[in-house]
């Protein structure tokens, strides 16, 4: 028999882990949201330097905490219709969500469930 003692499970679903910002709000992609665990709550960092937004698993003690994902929800997606949110990126990247979508492609750090989104490489849909 082999021996599987070292090997962990990958969860993933298709897709890619996306961010797309819009005027209905900031939505995360399910592929995103599983690479995450799935967390009830997250935190929600943003650096103003490197123009980037991290989203990064946390649980219900932690003060920054924001509400992620319903538990039993059948669709692991998330959107945040936040007008803080949405004009925090929007003033910092000078876009314009009233017209335009900008999807914003993540990249995945287990080792510190956190996944990064890179607001300079977005792809503009008008």
């Amino acid at each position: 028999m082999v021996d599987l003692s070292t090997f962990k499970p990958i969860n993933f679903v298709a897709g890619k882990n996306t961010m797309t910002v819009s005027k209905t709000g900031v939505a995360i992609s399910q592929a995103a949201v599983v690479q995450l665990g799935k967390p009830e709550f997250v935190k929600v960092l943003i650096s103003y330097d490197e123009r980037s937004i991290a989203i990064m698993a946390t649980d219900a003690k932690d003060p920054n905490k924001v509400k992620f994902l319903n538990k039993g929800k059948k669709t692991p997606a998330v959107r945040w219709n936040n007008a803080t949110l949405k004009g925090e990126i929007a003033n910092l990247m000078k876009w314009d969500i009233s017209k335009n979508v900008y999807k914003i492609d993540g990249k995945y750090y287990p080792q510190d469930s956190v996944m990064m989104f890179d607001l300079k490489k977005a792809n503009v849909n008008h």
